[in-house]
């Protein structure tokens, strides 16, 4: 056994760092993985640079970057990295399925990001990781499937962000605003790869009925909520939560696009759907939100 050396950070330490260099520069100062640094920064709520940062960084063209949100609660100001480890001079060369998976999706994302969609193949994708070609569809028959497999899982991450997000309001307007927030940062730092892999015909297809279940339970949560809680007619709820949600939905599409940088994007986006929300429910209200 060997010991690592430790770093201490504050969060607002972590959170410049990962703004100065790429990610997996900074894990590796720090000995992490990427995907390792990514995870503290994600339950430490501490925004990074999303794939293709940097290459628009390079061309002049990065976004602005999101600032750092308060200290979730029961987190401390101070990050202690490192420690022991076991000492090995043996590379590893074994994975489990689940990770030669994640291995190859990382990939089609890098690949993705820096050369476009056209130049994936399952040979350039197996070359990346270091196996062979018919190694590589043992784990994903055919391209699609990775692809597949790839969009679901940046969906996902945008979704689950978006939900631990509205879990912390402790009201509506709170709730809203923390969404519509986090749906946008995540549209910075992932929209652009998902706007390539859904663009997609094959991804599209792949994915339509399982995207539209989840759109429409979290339209359906709204609407309820404007419902029960407001006495908005339920015709009038979903036209407002259709014609909000499409909003939102544009402006993630802009942010991911580079058209218009994310603090424009939530100024402008939050002053829609606050006030369209706070109108529709002044007006229906007629007794105290429950």
């Amino acid at each position: 056994m060997d010991e690592a050396a430790q770093t201490t950070l504050s969060r607002q330490a972590l959170y410049e760092r990962v703004w100065s260099r790429p990610l997996s520069s900074v894990a590796q100062d720090l000995a992490l993985s990427s995907n390792g640094l990514s995870k503290i920064c994600d339950r430490l709520m501490i925004p990074y640079p999303g794939r293709g940062y940097w290459a628009k960084a390079a061309a002049g063209r990065a976004p602005e970057r999101p600032p750092l949100p308060p200290t979730p609660e029961g987190v401390e100001e101070s990050i202690v990295i490192g420690g022991v480890r076991q000492a090995s001079r043996r590379q590893r060369t074994r994975f489990s399925t689940e990770q030669r998976r994640e291995q190859l999706v990382d990939a089609a994302a890098e690949i993705i990001t820096a050369e476009g969609l056209p130049a994936l193949t399952m040979k350039r994708v197996a070359r990346h990781v270091g196996i062979s070609e018919a190694q590589a569809h043992n784990y994903f028959p055919q391209r699609k499937d990775l692809l597949v497999a790839l969009a679901r899982r940046e969906l996902a991450a945008m979704e689950a962000r978006r939900r631990s997000e509205i879990d912390r309001g402790q009201d509506r307007y709170t709730k809203i605003a923390l969404s519509t927030m986090a749906y946008l940062r995540e549209a910075a730092g992932r929209g652009a790869l998902v706007q390539v892999l859904t663009q997609s015909v094959e991804v599209r297809q792949a994915l339509r009925q399982e995207r539209e279940a989840t759109q429409r339970a979290s339209r359906d949560q709204v609407m309820s909520g404007l419902t029960d809680t407001y006495g908005v007619p339920a015709d009038t709820a979903r036209v407002m939560t259709t014609v909000l949600t499409a909003i939102c939905l544009r402006a993630g599409r802009l942010v991911a696009s580079g058209k218009i940088d994310l603090a424009a994007a939530e100024r402008l986006t939050l002053a829609i759907t606050m006030t369209g929300n706070r109108d529709l429910m002044r007006a229906y209200r007629t007794t105290p939100p429950r």
